[in-house]
């Protein structure tokens, strides 16, 4: 269950954080599984100024909803794609000379003035123009027609690898402006470069979106954020175990004599992570309940606390605004990053992905 207000609150929270600088959306694969278009606008209204995608398609839907708001490809834009970039207006990103010649022939054929970013390579090995190669690039595309060169942009592959890419990077804009290309936008921070100091440029915000810090035990005066998302599951059966009992596939967990069980109808094969099992725990009337033996492809179990009233029917909270389950605690006991939560979730589960605008 997605709760766009909380997502308008955290983009307006990480605003005044970071001090005013840009915040732009990002919003690819269909934001985190979450639905992009109802994201789109939630971030827009909390003072997002521009969206970020990876393929074509995702800015399709976006202007399909009808967002007009500025939309940025974060990738580098492929050379089958230039043409429909034009047509939607969207900002490419361009990581070799053949696809600046496509993007310019695309722009001058539709009568049109491309809006693109350099994509710098400065140490993911994904794509891009080589920081190195940066000079001779800018010299080879300054002379196209139809082609607004309006920034240039990289990844950041880590906080350890920050100090180095800085430095790569800013010798690269250097060179692309000595060689003719203004690129005025330089961006370069996501969610977790901007928590480990990136100093300035627009924000690539995903993530945090939705109320992750990633390592919030480094950061100070860190923005309040509530986790967006909401994951509910029924109880299926309550059990008191009259003698010791092997639980689950596997027998991982042992109930004791007098120990109530409850079975949630939820498991693996809706998203949830199997790395819970033994390490999660979920919100039940009131109580945190830790997961108990092996979490199945369609139930999970959990100890209840003695005198914990639990019915059939009842819901538990999975995944919530709630010490010990937000985003960050669940992602931390999956053993996973909270990105691959959420398009875990968001893939298994279709109720995630519906837009709630109150607070349950």
């Amino acid at each position: 269950m997605l709760h766009t207000d909380a997502v308008r609150r955290n983009v307006a929270a990480w605003r005044a954080y970071l001090g005013g600088r840009p915040v732009w959306a990002v919003v690819k694969c269909d934001a985190y599984r979450l639905g992009a278009p109802a994201v789109a606008r939630a971030a827009l209204e909390g003072g997002a100024q521009r969206l970020c995608i990876v393929e074509i398609e995702e800015a399709r839907c976006l202007r399909e909803a009808r967002i007009g708001a500025p939309i940025v490809q974060v990738a580098a834009t492929p050379r089958g794609d230039c043409a429909d970039a034009v047509g939607l207006g969207i900002v490419a990103g361009i990581g070799s000379w053949e696809d600046a010649c496509e993007l310019s022939r695309a722009a001058r054929q539709s009568g049109a003035t491309a809006h693109a970013h350099v994509a710098i390579e400065t140490g993911t090995g994904w794509w891009g123009i080589p920081w190195r190669e940066a000079s001779a690039f800018a010299r080879r595309v300054s002379g196209l027609e139809a082609v607004r060169w309006e920034g240039a942009w990289t990844h950041i592959a880590g906080k350890e690898a920050m100090p180095a890419q800085a430095q790569r990077f800013a010798a690269a804009v250097a060179a692309l402006r000595e060689g003719g290309l203004e690129v005025p936008i330089e961006h370069v921070a996501s969610t977790g470069p901007a928590l480990w100091g990136w100093p300035d440029g627009p924000v690539r915000l995903g993530i945090g979106m939705y109320g992750s810090l990633l390592d919030s035990s480094i950061v100070a005066n860190a923005p309040g954020l509530q986790t967006a998302v909401e994951l509910r599951a029924p109880v299926s059966a309550v059990r008191r175990f009259e003698e010791p009992t092997a639980l689950g596939y596997g027998g991982t967990y042992t109930a004791d004599a007098g120990e109530t069980i409850a079975t949630l109808r939820i498991g693996y094969g809706e998203g949830l992570p199997k790395t819970l099992s033994g390490r999660g725990k979920v919100l039940l009337a009131g109580a945190l309940c830790p997961i108990v033996g092996a979490i199945g492809m369609n139930f999970t179990m959990v100890s209840l606390p003695a005198g914990l009233e639990v019915r059939p029917g009842d819901e538990a909270l999975l995944v919530g605004d709630v010490a010990g389950i937000r985003l960050d605690d669940v992602a931390a006991a999956a053993q996973m990053i909270p990105h691959n939560l959420l398009t875990t979730l968001g893939a298994g589960v279709p109720a995630v992905a519906a837009e709630r605008t109150g607070r349950a």
